[in-house]
């Protein structure tokens, strides 16, 4: 059941949905909270929180480097490291999204994308897939990141790039799965 066709007198799973009321709505997110009866028959309320798909890109060079992102982020109240990423715009395909976000974060454009799949951060009161790529084949040309992003660019040997990830340096979930995924990927093509 998709988030915007949940209707009043409707199960989702074992809860059945009695009513929903949109709380809140901005461009990248919606509150939507529900009157429910819950698995265990008790009636009870629900909050979903629907983001915007993301993408998340993780450019691979042919010396074996990585490129990564350093900024600040508003929710967080620090400065984080984590791979290429952004909002997918409405009515746009998730590859052209991915590659909008390589180009204007960090200037690279990728020939060669290599899908890995979606991760889901936060599955118990929201709704936030994000779509994973790494990309090889890159070009440089000149980034132009929105207002609200006051973006570093980093390269990183790919080892490294793992090695942040486990020592909890990288946090961003996508990032996370996305690094791991990949090494997994290029340890089967016996690259890294």
């Amino acid at each position: 059941m998709k988030f915007e066709d949940l209707t009043p007198d409707r199960f989702n799973g074992p809860w059945q949905v009695l009513g929903s009321a949109e709380m809140y709505r901005d461009p990248w997110v919606v509150l939507r909270k529900d009157d429910v009866i819950r698995p265990d028959g008790r009636p009870g309320t629900h909050t979903v929180t629907r983001f915007k798909d993301g993408v998340s890109v993780l450019p691979l060079d042919d010396c074996g480097h990585v490129f990564l992102t350093e900024e600040f982020h508003y929710a967080q109240g620090r400065r984080g490291i984590e791979v290429i990423s952004g909002g997918v715009e409405s009515g746009e395909d998730l590859l052209a999204a991915a590659a909008r976000e390589l180009r204007e974060e960090v200037g690279i454009v990728a020939s060669r994308w290599t899908p890995l799949g979606v991760v889901d951060p936060l599955t118990s009161q929201a709704i936030a897939p994000i779509s994973l790529f790494l990309v090889e084949g890159l070009s440089f040309v000149e980034a132009s990141p929105d207002g609200t992003e006051t973006i570093r660019r980093l390269r990183v040997p790919f080892a490294e790039a793992v090695e942040m990830v486990m020592r909890s340096e990288i946090t961003h979930s996508g990032s996370c799965v996305l690094i791991l995924k990949a090494a997994r990927i290029l340890a089967e093509r016996a690259i890294v």
